[in-house]
């Protein structure tokens, strides 16, 4: 078993099949990629109508829960408001009709009645109000919006309207020879430099090791994990990572 210098490597969003010329790299122990989010989205809308509000653009952040979009709603407040007022006339009737029933001047199946009504309209009422819910959409994380795909006055129904992304954490791909694999263990801690900051280090982590190796060109694929909570790390850079000294597996 021979003891090897610690391992960079490279990091370049490209294909496992490499090329001789990148085998040779990895030969060294080096391969290219690309810092990525960790996340992309696609928002679209529960259901169709048009758009009444959307003023996120390229560039602007948006938070968990964020409304991010709503639609022309004047149907469904008009049917929520109705549903609410029956609601009210049913609860004012059950309490009129309270003190006829104590004094027996009124029979059981009467008072079920009003109070099955009273029910129905509450049922009513909270229907409507999901319906008029479904007519904003919220985001479901953290992110920096990249593209809007329509805008106010579209009309929406399937199709997505807004593009996501989070850039915390930021992930990045690793391409690693076979005779690393069973060396390489998710959580291992990583340092990452990033292409024209040589000079800082970010600390990160292994989270996921591909239990699949490629066997035209003998590697397997592991992604890390770089913390990116101020969003100093733009995605799209290329970066170098730095392992603990690795002993590559007996042959």
């Amino acid at each position: 078993m021979k003891y090897i210098s610690p391992l960079l490597v490279l990091l370049l969003g490209v294909s496992p099949l490499v090329s001789a010329v990148e085998h040779n790299q990895l030969s060294d122990g080096q391969l290219s990629c690309l810092l990525e989010p960790s996340k992309e989205i696609e928002l679209s809308s529960e259901v169709s109508g048009v758009i009444s509000e959307l003023s996120l653009g390229r560039g602007d952040k948006v938070k968990k829960d964020q409304v991010v979009m709503k639609l022309n709603s004047r149907l469904e407040r008009a049917a929520l408001a109705t549903a609410r007022a029956r609601v009210d006339f049913a609860k004012r009737k059950v309490k009129r009709n309270e003190v006829l029933y104590k004094k027996g001047l009124l029979s059981d199946h009467e008072r079920d009645e009003m109070l099955t009504e009273q029910r129905l309209a509450e049922l009513t009422a909270s229907e409507s109000y999901v319906r008029l819910s479904l007519r904003q959409t919220k985001s479901p994380i953290n992110g920096v919006v990249v593209e809007r795909l329509l805008e106010p006055g579209e009309l929406v129904d399937d199709q997505p309207f807004l593009k996501i992304v989070s850039l915390d954490p930021l992930h990045a791909e690793v391409i690693m020879r076979s005779q690393y694999y069973g060396q390489i263990e998710k959580g291992m801690p990583i340092s990452l430099s990033a292409e024209g900051r040589p000079e800082q280090a970010y600390d990160g982590k292994v989270n996921r090791v591909d239990p699949l190796i490629d066997a035209a060109s003998s590697t397997f694929a592991i992604s890390v994990e770089i913390p990116n909570k101020d969003q100093l790390l733009p995605a799209g850079l290329k970066c170098r990572v730095e392992f603990s000294p690795v002993q590559p597996a007996s042959e």
